[in-house]
């Protein structure tokens, strides 16, 4: 009996030793948002994550919970679906529940920082009576971030660039037109808060050349494809030379930027969408990328 509860004790001593040396895992990344639940504060989303387990053996529990963070702000609480399994110096695809809240969500819409993601848990170890902490931690783009999560809460909800056409061509100024699909393929009805549409001189989209602005709201009709379009006035002086004499090259380029905010289930999220335009100085012929 004395021989028994010596191995156990050692055993215990041994796992205990095991506990303390574990590495935390590694956040890769966020593959996907699942919107399950739209609460009146609060919005239920299933994710998968991907972590990598730097130990040399694997690590499972039954018993995960963490909260997430952009840096300090709070964003919510989660927990790990069907237990976690972590291979052995390997990455793992976990499966997640998350509880985010909606106010936090929409006070980074207009931020565009890099920000540290971090995910801050505990889990129970088996065998024994204490739970392992750990902090993980992902540099992630906030605009990149909310947009993850809007494409999947609006993912039924299609806003397209199609058509670019010059209306007209003066000395100082190229008339633009640029014609925009949205199509609501859902049975809800979703509105359009406001549109921004810039146009840039380079494909970092830093030199800007014209801003056009939809302030007023406008509905669309569930099960419906809509048309519409937004006139925009580039400078030609402020492209380096003037669009008329510029025919040296057969194919210049301008950058268009879509940004809007969209209504949907009582969620306002961010919606963005870049196009390359090449254009035909001699033949004002245009040819969306």
């Amino acid at each position: 009996m004395k021989i028994f509860k010596t191995i156990l004790i050692l055993v215990l001593f041994i796992l205990i030793a095991a506990c303390s040396s574990i590495k935390s895992p590694k956040l890769i990344d966020i593959d996907r948002f699942e919107l399950i639940q739209d609460k009146s504060d609060d919005l239920i989303l299933k994710s998968d994550i991907r972590i990598y387990n730097p130990n040399r053996f694997s690590i499972s529990s039954n018993d995960v919970s963490f909260n997430l963070y952009l840096d300090t702000l709070y964003l919510g609480k989660g927990n790990i679906d069907n237990g976690l399994i972590l291979i052995k110096k390997d990455t793992s695809l976990i499966s997640s529940s998350l509880k985010l809240k909606k106010d936090q969500l929409y006070s980074l819409i207009n931020l565009r920082d890099s920000v540290s993601l971090k995910i801050l848990g505990s889990s129970a170890i088996p065998l024994i009576s204490k739970r392992h902490y750990f902090d993980l931690e992902y540099k992630i783009n906030i605009s990149d971030f909310i947009s993850r999560i809007a494409q999947n809460i609006i993912e039924d909800i299609n806003i397209q660039i199609n058509k670019v056409r010059i209306k007209k061509v003066d000395f100082s100024n190229i008339h633009l037109e640029v014609t925009f699909g949205l199509d609501n393929k859902t049975e809800m009805e979703c509105v359009v808060k406001q549109m921004n549409i810039n146009v840039y001189k380079t494909d970092n989209y830093k030199e800007l050349l014209s801003s056009s602005i939809i302030k007023n709201s406008f509905k669309v009709n569930p099960m419906s494809l809509n048309e519409f379009s937004l006139d925009a006035k580039i400078n030609t002086f402020k492209m380096g030379t003037t669009f008329l004499s510029n025919t040296l090259s057969n194919n210049n380029s301008l950058f268009i930027e879509l940004t809007s905010k969209v209504e949907y289930k009582n969620i306002e999220v961010p919606y963005s969408i870049k196009r390359r335009v090449d254009y035909n100085p001699r033949t004002l012929e245009i040819l969306l990328k």
